[in-house]
């Protein structure tokens, strides 16, 4: 896109006024030309195209001390909708929401082990068609979060680590099914952009670390994600344990979701939180443990300002969260050691909000874009 030609900038400045009511509220056309330093032509051309295309509209007159009062203008949320799938390794979660991400439906189907592609491709396919139905209101795009790794159009998953699911083009088909555009991205990028939407992260330098059933990380570094295809969960922590990769001694084998539930006989890390039991105290303390000489090490590869810790084992009592804290203030540099490491509020639905964030971002607001330009 070339910035410099007017239909760019007016396309811009359309998506400066409309992320500027999202996030602060309502606005008269005086007010946004200041704010966004704009001359009032150009604030009243782009707020009557948006009014015109229903995704602003008019609210009443503001208050003023003396003269005429202006009228505000606020963002009409219900105007799109955006549908976010997380496709789960236990769950497949749907998440219809609007413009400001307010969850309007909410279903969870079980994701069967080791799933058939075309099985519960079709399974997703059916769902997001009956979310589409509920609503008369458009659906702008939907997108779906997954672990495995994805073609760079965002349309197949080409490879799953945990599944036979091999180039499956599973959003070209959602689209083509539902008529909606629809992409595909990876997990650890929806819950860094979920806690950014819906958390009010505002760090510029952080890891993210999703640990569940299993174990993935990412580093944020200035608003942008790197290091999202590591593997974080396969850092070596112990001398033994053989892993489901084939290594010895992952953190995954300690800590991780899947390896806690099978040294308990399948039981969920859910109700083994809950255990007064000595062995499975100990093996929670011993995963806590291990999840802070991960966070150790990677503190001091990376020096990042803080870590943010998500998914479902994350949600572990707080005396186990506490005890992972003290590992890792007492094991890593002084210069690290006062680096907050915090639970996620978002808790476990990170990656489904994040899929919602990715959507409102990709077929609505375009934040991203607009933080590059800044950058620029």
């Amino acid at each position: 896109m070339q910035f410099s030609t007017p239909s760019s900038a007016r396309t811009i400045n359309r998506l400066r006024v409309l992320n500027l009511l999202a996030r602060e509220g309502e606005f008269s056309r005086a007010d946004i030309a200041r704010r966004l330093t704009l001359n009032k032509p150009s604030t009243s051309e782009i707020v009557e195209q948006l009014l015109q295309e229903g995704l602003v509209e008019e609210k009443g007159k503001a208050k003023t001390a003396n003269g005429r009062r202006p009228t505000t203008l606020a963002l009409q949320q219900g105007s799109r909708l955006v549908l976010g799938v997380e496709l789960g390794s236990k769950n497949t979660c749907f998440t219809l929401s609007d413009l400001l991400g307010n969850v309007l439906r909410f279903e969870r189907i079980p994701t069967p082990i080791k799933p058939d592609a075309q099985e519960h491709g079709l399974t997703i396919i059916k769902t997001c068609l009956k979310m589409r139905r509920i609503t008369k209101t458009p659906i702008a795009g939907i997108t779906v979060a997954t672990s495995a790794q994805i073609s760079n159009d965002s349309l197949s998953i080409l490879r799953h680590d945990h599944w036979p699911w091999e180039n499956v083009p599973l959003a070209k088909a959602i689209s083509e099914y539902t008529q909606t555009p629809a992409i595909l991205v990876h997990s650890m990028r929806a819950m860094v952009e979920a806690e950014q939407w819906f958390a009010g992260e505002d760090q510029k330098s952080f890891l993210y670390v999703n640990w569940g059933e299993h174990i993935s990380g990412a580093l944020v570094q200035d608003n942008t994600i790197v290091g999202e295809k590591s593997r974080f969960g396969h850092l070596p922590v112990r001398q033994t344990g053989l892993c489901r990769c084939g290594g010895i001694g992952c953190l995954e084998t300690v800590a991780a979701g899947w390896a806690l539930s099978e040294r308990f006989a399948g039981t969920s890390v859910k109700d083994l939180a809950q255990s007064q039991d000595p062995k499975v105290v100990q093996a929670l303390q011993e995963a806590a443990e291990a999840m802070g000489i991960a966070l150790t090490s990677a503190s001091a590869i990376t020096g990042c300002n803080k870590i943010i810790l998500g998914g479902g084992v994350s949600n572990l009592p707080d005396h186990y969260i506490s005890l992972l804290q003290q590992y890792y203030q007492q094991h890593t540099h002084h210069s690290l050691a006062n680096i907050p490491v915090v639970r996620s509020q978002l808790k476990d639905r990170s990656t489904v909000l994040g899929s919602v964030a990715v959507a409102l971002d990709r077929w609505v607001f375009q934040r991203r874009m607009l933080q590059t330009m800044q950058g620029l």
